[in-house]
């Protein structure tokens, strides 16, 4: 079952009865939910989102695009070969089904990106398959909240594995669109928005 909670008045004993009530639901397993139907093929599974760590590749500016690599970006179209190496010749490794999705990348050729996606893999995509629109995945089931302070009223919770259009963030907080719905969430809790620096 799923329930939408949305609340608005800032009356302090209403609201201490709201997080009561929201707490109660999400016990019950009756939480707000904004739902992910239809997201995508792409199946997260739980704990299985790799952060990006890597120390050793010192972020610089590449001589192919002049844009810094590492960055983020995002799959422009809802279906997009991932290959062995940089070119058409390479054989396909994975195809995304998901635009919008969020990739790390990692390493560029003159038409080719190399990119890591929210799992660890890493393929070889075209240029043209990726867009700079500015998404996330959450990581895990996250709490959408009014504003960026725990003291206000949660608003949705969103499932792991949703893609999130990220507006901006803000120290531990990231301002977030997920099929319309509007909040902030912490940032840790989503893939994609690491400042790399």
């Amino acid at each position: 079952m799923m329930v939408m909670i949305m609340y608005s008045s800032q009356n302090a004993h209403s609201k201490r009865l709201f997080v009561i009530f929201f707490l109660l639901l999400s016990a019950m397993g009756m939480s707000a939910m904004v739902p992910a139907f239809a997201q995508s093929d792409f199946t997260i599974e739980p704990a299985s989102l790799t952060p990006y760590v890597n120390p050793q590749q010192e972020r610089r500016i590449s001589k192919f695009s002049s844009m810094p690599v590492p960055r983020y970006a995002s799959l422009k179209y809802n279906e997009v070969n991932g290959r062995l190496g940089p070119g058409l010749e390479y054989p396909i490794k994975w195809q995304y089904q998901r635009s919008g999705l969020p990739v790390l990348v990692v390493k560029e050729s003159k038409n080719w990106r190399k990119i890591r996606d929210p799992q660890g893999d890493e393929v070889w995509v075209h240029q043209r398959m990726l867009g700079a629109r500015r998404t996330g995945i959450t990581s895990t089931n996250v709490i959408m909240y009014q504003k960026p302070d725990l003291e206000t009223l949660p608003i949705a919770e969103v499932e792991m594995g949703v893609v999130a259009d990220i507006a901006e963030c803000e120290g531990d907080w990231c301002r977030v669109d997920i099929d319309g719905r509007n909040g902030w969430a912490y940032r840790n809790s989503i893939w994609g928005v690491d400042d790399l620096g």
